[in-house]
């Protein structure tokens, strides 16, 4: 019998859900922007979910299927949710079962993807304390720090009365002057259910947000801290308050190369194993997006990778 797949979720059986998971996923499902179901033989098998401000990232979780070892029903239910995501990143955060049906997606395996680590947490999931990969190199910024004499940086939660446009000047000046589009800053952060802001008096000097279901997961994101100050542990405060602030047992971010060696220096954060990553571009939804082999060598692992455990 054939496999049907909906987003409508009122139509979904919430005791089939909750016996698929074997846990009450109700509510989660119903605040994620994006969910997809797999009805095979009148019945639900599969299910699927996307975190996302629905502008600039998605993050999905939860993709499970029973009785569905040639992978069937994950992949329908990932190119149904990729339909939704077309000019996007997209971030899987998943684990070792589906790490052959991902990479045959055109997934690439994140090696710069941490979670924030709780107790309870999978060791099997997770790299040791400070690994780095082989012939991975680490870029640290180059420019020059001036602390001034007895600098006391305050940190701000929230963004309601935010200034976006010093916001949107951090991110420009934190990334290597790529500009950034002040109007989509603003609406990213607006649909943000988190940030956090660091000042040196009145003026803004480091920034991040993140995108949550409020419950299980969350993704940290434009985490940026002005040139002029970077070196005075402002990412790493702003990080560590925006962790413990949010409300999710699962706290995922995926960041640039440069960044390694800062995120390994927290011991709050652990390097992840199954996070990964794919661009998805009108009509090639299904196929890996092509990207400079430099890039592709330093964002994720080469095709096939596998750690020893993992034979």
């Amino acid at each position: 019998m054939s496999i049907i797949y909906s987003s409508d979720f009122d139509k979904i059986n919430k005791e089939e859900l909750n016996k698929l998971y074997g846990e009450d996923k109700t509510e989660v499902f119903e605040k994620s922007l994006y969910k997809v179901f797999a009805i095979k033989d009148g019945a639900l098998a599969g299910a699927a979910r996307i975190i996302s401000e629905g502008l600039e990232t998605a993050l999905l979780v939860d993709l499970y299927a029973k009785d569905d070892s040639d992978g069937e029903i994950r992949n329908g239910l990932i190119k149904e949710l990729e339909k939704n995501l077309i000019g996007r990143r997209v971030m899987v955060y998943s684990s070792r079962e589906n790490l052959e049906l991902l990479e045959k997606a055109g997934y690439g395996r994140c090696k710069n993807a941490w979670t924030y680590f709780r107790e309870g947490f999978e060791e099997k999931d997770f790299l040791p304390q400070g690994f780095k990969y082989e012939n991975e190199f680490i870029k640290y910024s180059s420019a020059t720090v001036n602390e001034p004499k007895n600098t006391v940086i305050s940190y701000k939660s929230g963004h309601g009365d935010a200034d976006f446009g010093a916001i949107n000047e951090i991110l420009t000046r934190a990334f290597f002057g790529n500009p950034h589009n002040p109007d989509k800053t603003k609406a990213v952060f607006e649909r943000s259910q988190y940030s956090v802001t660091a000042f040196d008096g009145d003026r803004l000097v480091g920034v991040a947000r993140a995108v949550s279901d409020g419950d299980e997961y969350a993704t940290i994101l434009n985490v940026a801290v002005d040139p002029e100050y970077q070196g005075l542990s402002i990412g790493k405060n702003i990080v560590l308050k925006l962790s413990e602030e949010i409300a999710a047992g699962t706290v995922v971010l995926n960041t640039h190369p440069g960044a390694v060696g800062f995120y390994n220096k927290l011991s709050e954060y652990r390097r992840n194993k199954y996070v990964f990553e794919k661009a998805i571009k009108e009509g090639v939804q299904s196929e890996q997006t092509e990207a400079p082999s430099e890039f592709r060598n330093a964002m994720f692992t080469p095709a096939g990778f596998r750690f020893p455990d993992e034979y």
